[in-house]
């Protein structure tokens, strides 16, 4: 088993004169040539990397251009290759082995990015045993970080590392002792990343499209509402540099989801902004879903290309390579589009307006009905009717019902999933995420019926289309045709999975649990900050 690297910090860099006397007096060193060493540490924008205990170290050096895939907890390397040129963004980009195949489980559809940059100067010594053998290599390094290729460099802590020799543990043990007790330094166990970022004022997962609110059952309800539109706001404004550069598809969605839940919060969160300004910020945050749709539409069917490829037989593969150029083609041309409208000063007046709205003290939303209203109560009343509407819609479902009731009934369900989402805190966590899950699950049987007809409907008309832009080869169509055919049977099986799905959400025990948390006659529960 190979020892793991150990390293202590020092006061400042000045101090590592002072360590490297030290040590010379106390044991047998010989030393290498100083050298220099940018590393950039890579992630994509909501730190899969990271939440997968990885980093990846991009180290340039004299005659040194490499990349080091390595485990958080002891810096240990997973595997390295040579570059020739830049950092590739996306997985499908490097060559096979372990490297892309831990950065395709790991990243998906997420592209690379530049994180923090950081300046090495490294001073190696190699602790010598009787026969002169390296039975320990000591690197004392004096460190400075910046935003990746620009601004000035920023201090950091200088550190020690002991970097073991395989079958010399004893060694190692001695120098990590003499440190210690001796030099009195203290062990700094923080990954390179997370101090480079510190060095500039950031830290590792500081932006996720997930919910976390820390929300407490009697604060106002106009509070928790303001709040929670200041996160999706936030949230929307992150992702804008990456839609518009459209540096992957997930800037866009992310995007996209923030509106969605915006406009879900202004409907569901009701009587806490005058109805005029909830009326308007809808439509104005529903003029913003119909511009990205679009383009969001073509980013899911380039993701889903290679699901589409591989679902028919390998002979006929090749013959959708056209759709496979035309969606490419578009997509860039609603890009273009999108972005126009992103610039445009309709775009950034609405969310410095909502933004003014949201920050401004309250006025006449303060004599709106539910405002002042405890959120717990508040929540609890409107999560209890929203799911009694969807068990009423669920139960109405029989196999003879139209593809319109399975659409009512999603709709429905997201209206739930949201408000489960938004509230969450206030429950116990243990009885709130089986909910959630719960719900997840019939959604997405709800999303593939529906995802599947559309999707069906789609290829037929970009087939139209394809004629109507030039030649298409018959092959092609006939591929699509196939394609279509796949689609619609996939549909229906979902169809036929739906009951047993919605059997499970309404069962006796989840029901109880919605009544149990969320109902009228509820006892008095052991809710998150309630208690004194």
């Amino acid at each position: 088993m190979k020892a793991q690297s150990l390293q202590y910090q020092l006061k400042d860099s000045e101090s590592i004169g002072e360590v490297v006397t030290a040590l010379t007096g106390q044991f047998q060193l010989t030393g290498e040539p100083e050298k220099t060493v940018r590393h950039i540490l890579h992630d994509s924008f909501d730190w899969r990397l990271f939440q997968s205990g990885l980093q990846l170290d991009e180290a340039r050096g004299a005659g040194l251009h490499e990349l080091t895939l390595r485990k958080l907890e002891d810096d240990s390397a997973c595997e390295t290759i040579r570059l020739e040129g830049p950092v590739a963004g996306f997985f499908h980009d490097y060559p096979p082995g372990l490297l892309r195949d831990r950065l395709a489980t790991t990243l998906q559809m997420r592209t690379l990015l530049p994180q923090v940059e950081i300046r090495r100067r490294e001073r190696l010594l190699r602790l010598l045993d009787g026969e002169q053998k390296t039975v320990l290599r000591i690197a004392l390094q004096e460190q400075s970080a910046r935003p990746p290729g620009r601004g000035e460099y920023q201090p950091m802590a200088a550190l020690v590392r002991l970097l073991p020799v395989r079958g010399y543990d004893k060694p190692l043990a001695q120098v990590s002792r003499f440190l210690t007790a001796v030099l009195e330094l203290k062990p700094q166990v923080d990954p390179l990343i997370v101090l480079g970022l510190s060095a500039i004022g950031r830290q590792p997962l500081d932006y996720s499209s997930k919910l976390n609110f820390n929300l407490q059952p009697l604060m106002p309800a106009g509070e928790v509402a303001r709040q929670i539109h200041h996160t999706l706001l936030n949230t929307l404004e992150a992702n804008l540099p990456g839609t518009r550069a459209d540096l992957d598809s997930e800037f866009l969605h992310d995007l996209r989801v923030a509106v969605r839940r915006t406009r879900s919060a202004l409907s569901q969160i009701k009587g806490v902004f005058p109805e005029s300004e909830v009326e308007k910020y809808k439509e104005r945050f529903a003029w913003i879903g119909q511009l990205t749709g679009p383009t969001r539409d073509l980013d899911v069917y380039l993701l889903g290309f290679d699901d589409y490829r591989n679902s028919l037989p390998e002979p006929y593969r090749p013959d959708l390579e056209p759709l496979h150029a035309f969606l490419q083609t578009h997509q860039k041309s609603e890009q273009r589009a999108m972005v126009r409208k992103l610039n445009s000063p309709h775009f950034h007046t609405l969310l410095k307006e909502w933004r003014a709205f949201l920050t401004a003290p309250p006025g006449t939303e303060s004599a709106c009905a539910h405002a002042h209203k405890p959120i717990g109560k508040l929540a609890a009343k409107r999560i209890h009717r929203t799911f009694g509407l969807v068990l009423k819609e669920g139960l109405a479902i029989n196999p003879h019902s139209p593809p319109e009731a399975l659409h009512e009934l999603r709709k429905s369900c997201k209206k739930l999933r949201y408000l489960l989402e938004f509230f969450q805190s206030l429950y116990p966590e243990d009885r709130i995420k089986p909910l959630i899950k719960s719900l997840k699950g019939l959604l997405d049987n709800l999303g593939d019926y529906q995802d599947l007809e559309v999707q069906a409907d789609k290829l037929r008309e970009f087939a139209h289309q394809m004629v109507a832009e030039g030649e298409v080869p018959a092959d092609t169509l006939l591929a699509m045709g196939m394609l279509v055919d796949g689609l619609l049977k996939r549909q229906q099986a979902s169809r036929l999975v739906f009951a047993d799905r919605f059997a499970l959400f309404a069962g006796r025990e989840q029901v109880a649990a919605y009544q149990t948390l969320f109902g009228p006659d509820r006892k008095k529960r052991d809710v998150a900050g309630e208690q004194a």
